[in-house]
């Protein structure tokens, strides 16, 4: 393939690449999904294997159907609820699933992430939840599907999250974010913690969404090219 830097392969392994070194490493699972911009029913899908080791040879072109189109990468069962959210939200473009490690705890708990953080106003009135009965397929991406509805973050119980956005960026930041936020609410509630004000919250993340995304976005590729020269090195000369 031709690969730049805009190419959904090369954008799928920067943003999993950022996630490890932010704190969503989630061991050989976890994944991150990149509509086509050409071709709007198919999409880039990361394979098993750590965030941090990704190069865009690894990354899986599938259409819908799970048809594999491109690439040799065993993706995970989990790619049929990233075709579902995909197919029920077309303004979205992004889908990511962590284990990270707040995330995975918080995750037990079948609650909202608190407003302990001036980052977690990111979520405020932007999560659902979805749990696994041991009845239903372990990957039912469409009862996963109507649970996210709307929103960008579904929790799903005693496992992880699955975030969808309008962009990789977004969905990438909110992914980072959620992992500290995540941390903040279990370490506050510690120490007995209070959340802050719904007003605050409601104001901040209007703020968050003004300017946080696009700066934490190019500040992690600025530091993505310091760190991951075998990543840059797969671009054509």
């Amino acid at each position: 393939m031709g690969m730049h830097v805009g190419h959904p392969a090369f954008q799928v392994a920067a943003a999993r690449r950022m996630l490890a070194r932010g704190g969503c490493e989630s061991r050989v699972a976890g994944q991150v999904a990149l509509r086509d911009p050409d071709r709007t029913d198919t999409f880039w899908i990361s394979p098993w294997g750590y965030f941090d080791e990704t190069l865009p040879d690894h990354v899986v072109h599938v259409g819908m159907d799970l048809e594999v189109l491109s690439g040799a990468g065993g993706v995970s069962p989990a790619v049929g609820f990233h075709a579902e959210m995909l197919r029920d939200r077309p303004a979205a473009n992004a889908v990511i699933h962590t284990h990270s490690p707040f995330v995975e705890v918080l995750s037990t708990t079948g609650v909202d992430m608190g407003m302990y953080s001036a980052d977690a106003c990111l979520f405020h009135d932007d999560q659902a939840h979805y749990f696994d009965d041991g009845v239903r397929p372990i990957v039912d991406g469409r009862r996963m599907s109507a649970a996210l509805g709307e929103r960008s973050v579904l929790w799903l119980g005693n496992h992880g999250v699955v975030i969808v956005a309008e962009t990789l960026a977004l969905a990438t930041v909110k992914a980072i974010t959620l992992e500290s936020s995540a941390r903040c609410h279990v370490e506050a509630q510690l120490v007995g913690g209070k959340e802050m004000p719904i007003a605050e919250a409601v104001r901040s993340k209007r703020l968050y969404l003004q300017n946080f995304i696009d700066a934490m976005w190019e500040a992690n590729w600025r530091r993505l090219r310091r760190s991951d020269p075998d990543l840059f090195e797969t671009l054509d000369r």
